[in-house]
């Protein structure tokens, strides 16, 4: 069992500590904001890096490491998942089904494609803390557990030293493909994102990293979430376009802080404006896109506004 810790989270009346937890998340990232870590370096494994990196790949390419994740042959993820589950969450101990049972019970109780109500910033962050979000944790853990190689054609453009900008970022998918294989670069990080659940084990997971630096970004900061002039060499922006009030206006507001000729990792999914996905966004879903192409070149993927835009790779012109 992992040991007790003074920084636990807020739990609302009722519930459980298993499948019916209810966290109140804005006060839970406020306590969580007190645990300092021991910040340490990277370790520089440059070779081996890269020989877990491409034999990851294989085992993603030819689905042998769903087998290995859900059976429980390959359980670090997990097991650090659990550190968080009953060291900060005080959850029930857990096996590694408990873990995709409960990811499937959250998720029953999580669907929604009903409209929220999206007319301030206070209303935006409220919807995404509603209690039942907290599938969106066990998502993102499953989804770092399976695929923990992401966006491939990507890693070839980074370069030693990069400022990173991952924004929106929940669990920070992408930093967590970095600490597995290409710690060596020494690049310095930002993780930027609202007070949501996903977030906060991110938070948790990485405070011990002296290379990442975390931005949460408050209701009355919307018109300036990173409240810093600082320029990044990338800025990655997935999953998040289609959930924003005012794409265009982020979108410009990232790009005076991305350096001439840096990059931009993004995508921009279809979606109902329902639920989680804002109509806004919907709305000015061509308008968002027709603003990047103009002032960005696409190197990697493709960009078609009339169909689903998968994770692109493009140049600051």
């Amino acid at each position: 069992m992992s040991k007790k810790s003074e920084f636990v989270a807020v739990h609302l009346p009722g519930g459980n500590l298993f499948d019916d937890m209810r966290l109140d998340i804005a006060k839970s990232h406020e306590i969580l904001a007190g645990l300092s870590g021991n910040k340490q370096p990277a370790r520089n494994f440059g070779l081996l890096n890269k020989l877990r990196y491409l034999a990851n790949g294989a085992l993603q390419k030819y689905s042998l490491q769903e087998v290995l994740v859900t059976s429980g042959l390959r359980r670090a993820w997990f097991d650090e998942f659990h550190d968080y589950w009953q060291t900060i969450l005080t959850g029930r101990p857990l096996k590694v089904m408990d873990f995709f049972m409960l990811a499937h019970d959250y998720r029953k109780r999580q669907q929604h494609m009903r409209e929220l109500n999206w007319s301030s910033p206070e209303l935006h962050v409220q919807n995404w803390q509603a209690p039942s979000e907290l599938y969106s944790t066990f998502a993102f853990v499953r989804n770092d557990a399976l695929r923990p190689v992401i966006a491939p054609r990507f890693w070839a453009h980074l370069k030693a030293g990069d400022a990173v900008l991952e924004y929106g970022c929940s669990l920070a998918p992408f930093y967590s493909c970095y600490r597995k294989f290409y710690p060596h670069l020494g690049c310095q990080w930002t993780l930027a994102d609202i007070a949501n659940f996903p977030f906060h084990y991110a938070k948790y997971r990485y405070r011990n990293e002296a290379n990442v630096d975390f931005r949460t970004i408050e209701p009355d900061g919307f018109r300036d979430p990173l409240a810093s002039e600082r320029k990044y060499n990338v800025i990655v922006l997935t999953t998040v376009l289609e959930h924003l009030d005012d794409p265009v206006y982020v979108m410009g507001y990232l790009t005076e802080r991305l350096q001439q000729g840096g990059y931009l990792v993004f995508d921009y999914l279809i979606s109902e404006g329902k639920g989680l996905d804002t109509p806004q966004a919907l709305m000015m879903r061509t308008a968002c896109l027709k603003w990047i192409l103009e002032r960005f070149a696409i190197v990697e993927g493709r960009v078609d506004i009339e169909r689903d835009v998968p994770v692109v790779v493009a140049r600051r012109r």
